[in-house]
Parts: structure tokens; C-alpha cells; sequence
């Protein structure tokens, strides 16, 4: 009788900066996975003392973990440099403060070798300040598992943006090297580049349904949450370029007005933020230039009055300090 093909290798890479009060739940919910087979390369960027003594004790009690450090360099050189120490088949991205399903690397896959899919998608929920699991209300309505499109897959990011992140896909590891795909270091709002890029070079893609697999912490004082009140000009300087990259890979695979449509919508979105009013008239330049190629009688009555509070500074006072007591 044949013998059973040994399981494939996978590389989890898991930046770590601090956060202990989450670190051990999140690592626990990958050395608890049903599947054996694993490494978790843990990247230290910069952490305190505390921190690096618990991962040393961690990677003491179970031989699957690999913790390396570096000089704080922020997450997208932290995940290039888990990248380069992995060696899996496959590789998977984790936040070092979320929990993921027990059965998610055993199912990826099984998914991945049934239908040679090179990527799997697949959705997640949040977990509230009391760690329980909260189901997001809107989604993608695949009722059961089944191959995606290019542009199915992109579109689950254009319509619902918890689609964007690394932690929503599960990958073989020769995509990121035959198509050189980095994380864009030095930058907010990376994720809004490199999952497109993946999603765009990827062979086949899988979407795994059934059940949430990952369960993502919503906090106030997360990473990107503290940059953009630290740096508000490289913060909105970063997300023109980020939307930028992504917009630029969109229009490999969309019609243009389509994109110029949700390119507009998402500049309302950051518009509506408290913004100083010279950044705001950024975001109605934004604006403006979609409006000339989607046409601004296909607008409804809302989004015409945001677009002109944008494009006014007299409306534009009033609008927001109609917002500001709007939500008092």
C-alpha cells in the first residue's frame, strides 16, 4: 500500500511589537491548530525587554516556534523579513492580537490541493473588548466554497473593506517569489497594496466558506490607529499613495468609470473625517477629477452635497460644523 504524501509545510510569520496582553492568546490559536505541520516565525521589531523574554520562554517550550528580531522598522519589514526566514509551501500573515479558527490551515489546504488553487479566501469576524465573536452583517453570499475570478476577488475588497487585509488569505508561498511581491515598507495603508497585488497574480484563487476563520481585534489604540493622530501629513500622504497603487492595479481588470466610482466614494469616506480644512481640499481635488469621468448627475442627492461642501470653503464651514453637531 502507498504510503500517505507527507503534509506540506507551512510558515505562519507573525510581526510582534509588544501588545502581551493578546500575544499568547494569538499564539496559542496557531500551535492549537489541527494541523501539525507548521512554523511560526515569530518577527520581533523592536520590542521591550518583557516582550522578548516571553518570546524566548515561548520558543523554549515548542519547537514549531522561530523568533528572530530587528530594530523597529514597522510591520511591512517585518513581514518581508518573515517572508525571506520561511520555509513552507505555503505562507500565512497573522496579527499578533487576533485569534484564527482552529481548522483554518488544515482546511486552506485541503482546499488548495483539491482544486490546485494557489490562494484561499476567506472571511473574518471581530472580537469586541469582551473577546466575544462578533459575525459581520454584510458579506460575500457564497453559500458554499468555490473558485473566484480575478475580479471576484478584487471585487470582495472594492465592496466590503475588511477584505483588504493579509490575515483574508491564505497563499502558496511562489506567489510572493515569482512575482517578487513585497509589503511596501515605510508606509500606512500598505494592505491597501499588497493584497490587491497578490490577488492580481495569483493563478487560481479559492474562497473558503462556511464560517469566519480569522477574528480580528478592534482596538482604538492599534498601530495605524496612533499614526494617523501622530503624523496627519504622512498619514494622508500615504493614503493618496496607497489608494493611488490600488486604483492603478483596479484598472487592470475594471471598466474606469466603475473605479473612478469607488475612488470617489472612498475619498466621501475620509472626507467626512474631522479634518483640517487644507486636507479636505485635497480630498476634493480627488473628487473632482472622478466626477469628470463618472459624471456628476450619476451622484445621488447626498453625495452631490458632500462633493460640494468639498468643493467650497463657505459650505465646506458650514458642513462641518453641521456634522460636528450632527453627532454630538
Amino acid at each position: 500500500m502507498p504510503q500517505n504524501k507527507p503534509e506540506p509545510l507551512v510558515s505562519v510569520i507573525m510581526p510582534v511589537y509588544n501588545q502581551l496582553d493578546f500575544l499568547d492568546q494569538a499564539i496559542k490559536s496557531i500551535l492549537r491548530q489541527s494541523y501539525s505541520n507548521l512554523e511560526l516565525i515569530i518577527i520581533d521589531d523592536g520590542s521591550n525587554l518583557e516582550t522578548q523574554n516571553f518570546l524566548s520562554r515561548t520558543a523554549d517550550s515548542d519547537r514549531r516556534v522561530k523568533v528572530f528580531h530587528q530594530t523597529n522598522a514597522g510591520q511591512s519589514v517585518a513581514r518581508n523579513n518573515g517572508l525571506l526566514k520561511a520555509k513552507g509551501i505555503y505562507v500565512y500573515f497573522m496579527d499578533s492580537d487576533d485569534l484564527v479558527d482552529t481548522d483554518l490551515i488544515n482546511q486552506s489546504v485541503a482546499l488548495s490541493q483539491q482544486l490546485k488553487a494557489d490562494t484561499i479566501i476567506f472571511d473574518i469576524g471581530e472580537l469586541n473588548e469582551k473577546g466575544e465573536h462578533i459575525l459581520m452583517n454584510d458579506g460575500p453570499n457564497y453559500q458554499q466554497t468555490q473558485l473566484l475570478s480575478t475580479q471576484e476577488a478584487l471585487s470582495l475588497i472594492i465592496r466590503y473593506s475588511r477584505f483588504v487585509g493579509p490575515f483574508n488569505y491564505f497563499a502558496r508561498k511562489d506567489v510572493y517569489t515569482k512575482n517578487r511581491i513585497l509589503f511596501p515598507e515605510n508606509i500606512i495603508f500598505e494592505d491597501q497594496i499588497s493584497t490587491p497585488t497578490v490577488y492580481s497574480h495569483a493563478t487560481k484563487i479559492a474562497f473558503l466558506a462556511g464560517r469566519s476563520m480569522y477574528w480580528y481585534r478592534r482596538r482604538g489604540n492599534s498601530a495605524t490607529g496612533e499614526k494617523w493622530t501622530k503624523n496627519l501629513k504622512k498619514t494622508i500622504t500615504d493614503l493618496f499613495f496607497a489608494l493611488d497603487k490600488e486604483r492603478q492595479i483596479y484598472l487592470n481588470f475594471f471598466d474606469k468609470k466603475y473605479i473612478d466610482n469607488w475612488h470617489f466614494h472612498r475619498m466621501i469616506r475620509f472626507y467626512n473625517f474631522y479634518f483640517p480644512l487644507n486636507i479636505r481640499k485635497k480630498f476634493a481635488k480627488k473628487m473632482k477629477n472622478d466626477i469628470d469621468s463618472i459624471g456628476i448627475n450619476t451622484l445621488t442627492r447626498r453625495e452631490k452635497m458632500t462633493y460640494r461642501a468639498a468643493s467650497s470653503t463657505y459650505i465646506n464651514y458650514f458642513y462641518r460644523n453641521f456634522r460636528k453637531i450632527k453627532d454630538m
